[in-house]
């Protein structure tokens, strides 16, 4: 049986996790920018151990993903995550604009995971 830690990563050691956030972003400096807000932490770990070690870090995970990465909006549903808020017009600054399943990449789907209270 694998164990499976879930680990915050120090914002001076986030720049390794820079290949794999690049699935989700390809701009270096919205990634930086994002692993620098007080509020954003980085985790090295599966959805399922984030979730399991929420309530010693938090009360809500939030997660973000495009409106047309049908697949993505399918995978955080499955695992518990609400739709949470959009930010529109999130994906302007990549052009051209990108598409998935025929559908335009423009705005940014929120979803939130909750931590089950004790």
């Amino acid at each position: 049986m694998t164990t499976l830690e879930c680990v915050v990563v120090p914002s001076a050691n986030a720049e390794r996790l820079m290949p794999i956030l690049h699935h989700a972003e390809e701009d270096d400096d919205r990634i930086r920018a994002a692993l620098a807000e007080p509020g954003c932490h980085a985790y090295a770990a599966l959805v399922a151990a984030i979730q399991t070690e929420l309530p010693a870090h938090g009360r809500t995970l939030l997660v973000g993903t495009a409106n047309c990465a049908l697949d993505n909006i399918a995978f955080y549903q499955k695992c518990g995550f609400r739709m949470h808020s959009v930010k529109r017009d999130y994906f302007d600054y990549i052009q051209p604009t990108l598409q998935e399943y025929g559908i335009p990449m423009r705005d940014m789907i929120v979803f939130s995971y909750a931590a089950v209270a004790d």
